[in-house]
């Protein structure tokens, strides 16, 4: 029974605040600050890979849209400009061929 009681009365004495007093931390003062410090700089570190990170993953969806969207005017790019290739060409060749304006339509036969 006597190291359950001591065991009870230490973790109330921790609870209650009585474990450390004032007199514990003038005594070790600098090793008290050095810690807080040290504690402080990690909290801060972390919140700054944190926000870094975010930052890093920001960055990237955006490079991947931008390259999304590079790839598609590229696309439309070069289709139109085999279209006017092939358009420059049927002209030098004198054929009388023309492209439509429009599509062709699709008729459905039920």
């Amino acid at each position: 029974m006597g190291i359950i009681h001591k065991i009870g009365s230490g973790a109330r004495a921790v609870i209650q605040g009585d474990a450390v007093s004032s007199k514990f931390f003038m005594e070790h003062f600098f090793a008290t600050s050095f810690v807080l410090m040290a504690c402080i700089a990690m909290i801060a570190l972390r919140f700054e890979c944190a926000t870094s990170q975010n930052t890093v993953d920001r960055l990237n969806h955006q490079i991947n849209v931008m390259s999304t969207e590079k790839q598609k005017e590229r696309s439309l790019y070069m289709t139109l400009t085999r279209e006017s290739a092939m358009l420059h060409l049927v002209d030098s060749l004198h054929l009388g061929l023309t492209v439509p304006d429009r599509r062709p339509e699709i008729v459905n036969v039920h």
